[in-house]
Formats: C-alpha cells, structure tokens, sequence
C-alpha cells in the first residue's frame, strides 16, 4: 500500500506520511490488542480487513475493550470478508450503508468509513483535516494523508445503532411487525410495480377484442400491426417488472429469514437455564425453522399475489365498462371465493396445528434418538425406538393427509368456479351481443377479465396451508420474543473491581421448576478467598446445581449469593464471567482448533497463555505431538481441529485434560472444577494436584470429587444431602461424620 501511494505521489501532488505509527495510540491496552490480533489470527490468514477492525472501531468513539472484540469474533470462517467484518460491527451495535464513491467525493458527514477500493488494501478513513483526507494504511499500519488521483471503491459508513432500533427490546406489540417495518420502503416499490403489471394485464384482452371486433368482423386489419407492437411492448415491460420484482421478494425474503433467524437464536441462547430446559431440543429446532418457513413464503408464489388482491377492483371495473351487468358474473365469484376461504381457513389452520404437533413430536423423536444413539444401542432398544418413530411417523403422515385432503377440495371447487364463471360470462354476453349491447370482441375481452380477476384469490385459495403455516410460525416468533432473557444486547462492561474470590451462600434455596423438591433448600456458608473446598455428597445432593447457581446460569428463589460481599444478582454478565471459571463434568468441544476451542474462555489469549493453561493440565506435550492431514493441508498443535464433539483422534483422557486447561486459561479468582477426576488419566490426575497447590492462596477453588487424594489436599469440606448443607469445616473433621454414607 505504501508503494502505491508513492507511486500515486511521483505523479500527482506529493502525499505526506503523517506519523507512520501503528493503531495502538493508547498505550492503556496496547498488550490487549495484542491479544485481539491473536484472535483475528484464529480466523485464518491475516487480511487487510482484519487489520482495519480495530482502527474503525477507535475511529467510531467505540468505548468497549479488545476482550469485547474478540467474543463477537467468528468462531470459524473460511475467510475473513466484508459481511464478517459487517457483522461483527452489527453486534457490537453499529449498522451501516455502502455507498459507491471515490476518495475525492467522501464527505466529512460519510466519517468515519471503511474504504475498499478494487485492487487494493482496505482503508479507514477516520477523519478530514481541512482538505486533506486522513485514512488508516492496513498495510503498513500507520496513517496517512490521501491526495493525488482519486481512487473508486465502496465505502461502508458505520453509525450506532439506536436503542429504538434494537427489536429485541421492543415491548407491547408484535415483534415480527416491527421488523416488517424495515421493508415498508421495498413495499411500497412492489406495490407500485404490481399496480403497473395490473394495467400492463390490460393489452391482452384489449388486443383480443380489437382482433374481433376489426380483423374478423369488421374485415379491417390495417391496424393489427401497430396493436401488435403495442401489446409487445406492453409484454415485454410486464416481463421486465415482473423480475424486478421477484428481485425484491427473493432479497426480502432472504434478508427476512437472515434478521428473523440470528433474532431468534440470540434469543434462544441467551434466554435463562430454566426456560431452555423446560423445551426439548426438538421443540427448539422448531424455532430455529420457523424464519425458514417466513422466508420460503416471500419465495413462494403466494406473496406477490397478495399485493394483486386491492387491483382486482381495476379488471372488474373494465368489464362493468365493457360489458355492463356481466360485471355481476365477478363480483359473485369473488364473493363466493372469499366466503369459501372464511368456511375452510379455521378448519385449515385446526388440521395444519395438528400436523405440524405430529411434525415436530417425530422431529423430537429423530433428534434425540441422533443424541443418544449409543445408549439405544447399548440397551438393544433399536427395535423399540423404530417402532416409536413408525408410530410418530404414520400419525404425522396421516395428519399430513387430512390437511392435503381439505386443500385439495378447496382447490377444485376454486376451479369449478372459475369454470361456472366462464360459462356464466358467456350465457350472459351472448344474450347482450345479439341484443347488441356488445361486441363479440368485447363478450371475449371479459371472458378473459372474468378469469384474470378471479386467478390472484384463487391462488390464496390454494395456498392457505402455506399461509397457515407463515401465520403459525409468526406466531410463535411473536411469543418467543416475548420471553425475557435479563440481558440488554449491548455490550456489557465490568466495573474494573478487583475479585479477590470470597463466596458467601445466604439461605439459599433453588427448585427447578414449582411441583419438584429443592435442588439447593437454605444453603448456608461462607468460604474465604483462597481456599481449595471439596464439595461431596451423594449424587442428586444439589452439587451440580450449587455450581450453576454460583456461575449465574440459575438464579436462587429466595436468598442470596455474594462474591466479596457483592450480591452476583447485582454484577453484569462480563463481571461474573471473569470472576468465575467452571470446569463441567463433562467436557464439552466445537467445530474448530484446539486453540479456538480453548479460546472460548479467554478470546484475547496469547499463544503462550495457551501453552501455560495447557502444561498446566498436563496435556501441552499431547497437544504438540498431534498431527492432521498432510501436504499443505497438514495441520499440528494447537492448529489441528475437533470435531463437533471432539472425537477423531483425540482420546478421552486428553479432551478432558483440555477441559480442564480451558478452565484454567481463563485465570479467574474463583475456579469450579465438577468431578475433574471422571475420564481423567494417571498423568492428567497429577497435573490436576500440582495445579491445585499451585493455586492455594491465590484462586478460590471449589472441586466436586470424591478421589481421597483430592480431598486430602483441601482446606475444608462442603458436604452436601438432599439439596442442603450437611456439614461444612475440616476435612477431617466432616469425612468422620459422613463415615458409612458416601
């Protein structure tokens, strides 16, 4: 970049390096954007626009920090381009236009921007100094001033996204309408264009009556070449607008079901424990489809007719002139249409909720079987689990069939109308062409207006199972949306208070849900900073739950819970983040490398934070003996991939040596470690010790584990029964009284 703008200077007006220095003017975080090019790293090749994300980002007053960066990163692309880099800016509360200009014409009101410019590195342009454009060089790192021939390109103008804009937080009315919103320009487009296709429908008719009337009664045909010029022009622009706007119903529907579904899986993920675990995954699934069926309808045919509906009115009206009373002929069908939509929709929209129930219960069926495929055939129970999906199978089939049977009766007796119609048009014109209120010409022009006003309600007729179907799923969004997930979508900051890591459990009781038995019934204890406390009890005793309660995934029904003497209901989700590291029982890997899995718990990891976290659970020199694929494709370290549950070549004992390494990356002063000793190994079991006396006096460590040799190593003992603290002081003290119980 800097040779081309040298070579831009030797023939234009010279351009000025102005200071040549590189992003980091705040020496405050310099080391954590450091860490955040780490994590632009993990995406794959450095690129130019990687390189520009944290310069736009200081350039649009953004007041977040490089940690906040790397969360909102893609966990894997293949490449780093413009939509990621949009993306990521969307999330962190930033929307923007592309505008294509030149350098010369950027505007002050256009700063900050991106600028991409064809052949060349990407620019941030983050101010105008009088005349002189001032733009970040991702190439060279530093900035300068642009001047000399301008350059064509695109800039991206970024602007913070208002909280009114934000749907999520909209309260009191329908959620899916105000999405809606966002296309009512488009809207408005398409209206316009269908009302011209509307007019344009006219020449065919017309024409057929000019045939009659003039070249086959009257003998004449001197004008047939100037009409038929006239209807092919009016063909060919009915052609032309008829893919605009399939260009504006395929955008919106795409960009529809993009909005629609990250809404909703944001919703889904952030919503709390207690609401997730309520619906199976299936029941979940089905959420995640329902912006599917959204955008499929906007694909469908029965969007666009839609819109012809109101300009039915125009093709009733031609006839009323051109025929008179045999206007009555569509007013009656269309009357009759719609009466049979109103009989035949409730009992649609019964028979299509009773197919999509039977759709999703065999849906449900298929994702847990696909869950838990290796417990079915552990247990033999491939017979019984076949006759299960037979059962939901042949009930959704048969539901399937009464919604198909009730659509295709609507659609024929649509088609006997639309025949009866016809007949009727003809039986009433003829009466009037030989009474001679009409021409024979005219008699065929309403034959075909007759038809052309009834197609768009015969079109809604047929496609009410469809639209059903839309309804229901608009629907359910409207009702997911209401759910309250406790989470604003901006960002959150923490305080910048120092945890030192003391908990404290004040009366605390938890039930999973209302009929069932305290999980956590007034647990009471205090644990100084510092400590290493082993949690023990039989299973069900509330361990588990004792943990989630602490990470925030549950809040207590009464009570509290304090860390330092700070209520956690009080703490942002970042400050309870940091203060807390949770190790689960079972480990738990993605799509992607060892590092980015690792990095999950600290995006802004170094490279040497990750091989410290790793040797501390033992498992650095497993890690770099690991090897996958070969020739360019070969991958080694840190760099080779897991699979979506961590299988492949990676054996049980070293997945859960990473879990527990992810757990110790995060450095966080409180550490939960739940059952570490399950599908541990010999070697990762002596790292596990060797960590623990490492962190002695300096994190706060709660270990669930009944392995004598970790409850040697702690300073006290929870032990826990039926939900409630039993016990809690010196290990000695407490395995004395739970002798002949554990």
């Amino acid at each position: 970049m800097t040779a081309e703008l040298a070579a831009n200077a030797a023939a234009d007006p010279p351009e000025a390096v102005l200071s040549g220095t590189p992003f980091d003017h705040s020496t405050a975080h310099s080391e954590e954007n450091l860490n955040v090019r780490h994590a632009l790293a993990g995406l794959g090749s450095p690129t130019d626009l990687s390189a520009s994300l944290l310069p736009l980002l200081e350039a649009v007053g953004w007041r977040g920090n490089p940690r906040q960066v790397a969360e909102v990163l893609p966990h894997f692309v293949v490449s780093f381009d413009i939509t990621s880099f949009r993306n990521i800016l969307a999330t962190l509360g930033y929307q923007s236009v592309s505008v294509d200009t030149t350098t010369k014409d950027i505007k002050p009101h256009m700063l900050p921007c991106l600028f991409l410019a064809e052949g060349r590195d990407a620019l941030v342009l983050p101010e105008q100094e009088g005349e002189t454009l001032v733009a970040f060089d991702s190439a060279s790192g530093g900035y300068v001033e642009l001047s000399g021939k301008p350059w064509k390109g695109t800039a991206y103008v970024f602007t913070p996204l208002k909280e009114d804009d934000l749907p999520t937080h909209v309260q009191g009315v329908e959620w899916f309408r105000v999405i809606a919103e966002r296309f009512r320009g488009m809207a408005y487009q398409t209206l316009t264009i269908t009302f011209l296709l509307n007019v344009l429908a006219l020449a065919t008719p017309l024409f057929v009556m000019a045939v009659y009337d003039r070249a086959i009664s009257g003998g004449s045909a001197t004008e047939m070449p100037y009409l038929a010029i006239g209807v092919g022009i009016a063909v060919f622009s009915d052609f032309v607008l008829r893919i605009i706007r399939s260009g504006i119903f395929s955008f919106v529907g795409a960009r529809l079901g993009n909005l629609v579904g990250v809404e909703v899986f944001r919703k889904i993920v952030f919503l709390p424990m207690t609401l997730i675990e309520r619906s199976t995954v299936g029941a979940q699934v089905g959420n995640i489809m329902d912006p599917e069926e959204v955008s499929k309808f906007f694909a469908g045919p029965a969007a666009p007719v839609i819109l012809e509906l109101p300009f039915v009115l125009i093709f009733v009206a031609v006839t009323a002139y051109l025929g008179g009373p045999v206007a009555f002929v569509p007013v009656i069908a269309l009357t009759v249409l719609c009466a049979l939509g109103l009989f035949f929709m409730p009992k649609i929209r019964k028979a299509q909720d009773r197919a999509s129930k039977a759709d999703r219960a065999k849906q449900e069926l298929a994702v847990e079987t696909l869950g838990g495929v290796q417990a079915v055939k552990y247990c033999g129970a491939e017979t019984t689990w076949l006759g299960r999906y037979r059962r939901l199978s042949a009930r959704a089939a048969l539901e399937g069939f009464y919604t198909s049977q009730i659509s295709s009766l609507l659609e024929t007796l649509s088609y006997a109308l639309m025949v009866v119609s016809g007949f009727a048009t003809v039986l009433f014109g003829v009466t009037r062409v030989q009474a001679g209120d009409m021409t024979l010409g005219a008699l065929v022009a309403c034959l075909i207006l007759v038809w052309r006003a009834q197609a768009p309600l015969q079109t809604i007729l047929t496609s009410l199972t469809p639209l059903s179907r839309v309804e229901s799923s608009i629907q359910n969004l409207n009702e997911l949306m209401k759910l309250r997930t406790g989470r604003s979508r901006s960002p959150a900051f923490g305080s910048g208070r120092q945890v030192e890591g003391r908990v404290t459990f004040s009366d605390v009781s938890f039930r999973y849900d209302a009929k069932s038995t305290p999980a956590i019934d007034n647990g009471d204890f205090d644990v100084k900073s510092g400590r290493i406390i082993a949690v023990v009890g039989s299973n069900g005793a509330g361990k588990s739950t004792l943990f989630k309660l602490l990470t925030g995934m549950y809040k207590p029904d009464t009570g509290a819970i304090r860390i330092d003497n700070r209520d956690i209901g009080g703490m942002t989700r970042a400050e309870l983040r940091d203060a807390v590291a949770y190790v689960p029982q079972t480990a738990q890997f993605f799509y992607g490398t060892i590092a980015q899995n690792l990095r999950l718990a600290h995006p802004t990891a170094t490279d040497d934070e990750l091989r410290r976290a790793a040797k501390q659970a033992g498992a650095l020199e497993d890690i770099e003996a690991l090897e996958q694929g070969s020739g360019k494709w070969k991958r080694t370290g840190f760099d080779v991939r897991l699979g979506d549950r961590g299988t492949g070549q990676v054996s049980p004992g070293l997945l859960q040596r990473l879990n527990l390494a992810r757990g110790y990356l995060k450095q966080a002063p409180i550490l939960l470690l739940d059952e570490p000793g399950n599908g541990l190994d010999a070697k990762g079991d002596q790292a596990l010790m060797r960590t623990l006396a490492n962190l002695r006096g300096e994190t706060t460590v709660f270990i669930v584990t009944h392995r004598p040799s970790h409850l040697k190593m702690a300073d006290r003992i929870l032990w826990m029964e039926y939900g409630s603290v039993r016990s809690e002081g010196r290990p000695k003290e407490v395995m004395e009284q739970t002798r002949g119980m554990l």
